[in-house]
């Protein structure tokens, strides 16, 4: 019976402690749920957000290349055009065909620089690499060596086929400038690349197979070979005849002949 009263009493109070607890901190709870409502709702309009802003982004891409097809560039441009400062992957794309575009309606070196200059700036990936070695082609022929390279670096700091590439760029312009050496050696590298594409390097080996013969400096000092020297052996004592005896001088004359 007393058992039963002491359950009976404790049952009570811990229903009582945890009324307290809840009422004291229930309202935590509530907001700490709602937040957690409230954090998936965001999220989920974000990525509605997200996903209608590539939709529109694509339709505006597509009206300018279907442009583009009926050779309308003028209204193609204006379609690409919409798409340079887009966050959503097709400002990458939007550069390099506003490159080509500019290309066709003007050959506006300067603007086609600046769209493809726009192109690498967005993308940090295979794209914007493209975009690069595109601009670097396009340099080629006014810009110096050190100019070109200059270019390039974003490519040349880094593994990669875009890197071949552009080293093999550079080579061709520093062989246009007179400096075969670097080019020679240059293109030595790239032949036995074995992550260079095979086009790039049949072209290498056709280039070097084109080059003069490397320059030997006939004044320059001769190597002096390493010479080993021995120590040779002591001669032998030369033997005084004086000093033989006197049997090893002469003969022994005949038994019962007198000596000589």
């Amino acid at each position: 019976m007393n058992d039963d009263a002491f359950q009976e009493v404790n049952k009570s109070l811990r229903e009582e402690s945890l009324a307290k607890a809840w009422k004291r901190w229930s309202i935590f709870v509530y907001l700490g749920v709602g937040a957690i409502v409230v954090g998936v709702g965001v999220m989920e309009f974000m990525r509605y957000q997200r996903n209608e802003a590539i939709d529109q982004a694509a339709k505006t891409y597509d009206a300018g290349f279907a442009a583009m097809e009926a050779s309308d560039l003028a209204t193609a441009r204006a379609r690409f055009s919409e798409l340079t400062t887009n966050d959503t992957g097709f400002a990458v794309l939007a550069g390099h065909m506003l490159a080509g575009i500019e290309r066709d309606l003007t050959n506006d070196q300067a603007a086609i620089e600046a769209h493809l200059q726009n192109a690498a700036a967005s993308d940090k990936g295979v794209m914007g690499d493209l975009a690069l070695l595109k601009l670097g082609y396009l340099q080629a022929d006014t810009a110096t060596r050190a100019q070109l390279e200059a270019t390039l670096k974003p490519l040349l700091d880094r593994p990669g086929q875009a890197a071949l590439l552009a080293r093999e760029l550079i080579a061709a312009k520093a062989l246009a400038e007179g400096d075969v050496e670097f080019a020679r050696d240059t293109f030595e590298v790239l032949d036995v690349d074995i992550n260079a594409p095979g086009a790039m390097r049949e072209r290498v080996s056709r280039a070097l197979a084109t080059l003069p013969a490397r320059a030997v400096n006939l004044d320059a000092p001769a190597a002096t070979p390493a010479v080993t020297t021995e120590t040779p052996a002591a001669p032998a004592p030369a033997t005084d005849a004086a000093t033989l005896p006197a049997q090893d001088a002469a003969p022994a004359a005949p038994t019962g002949q007198p000596q000589q």
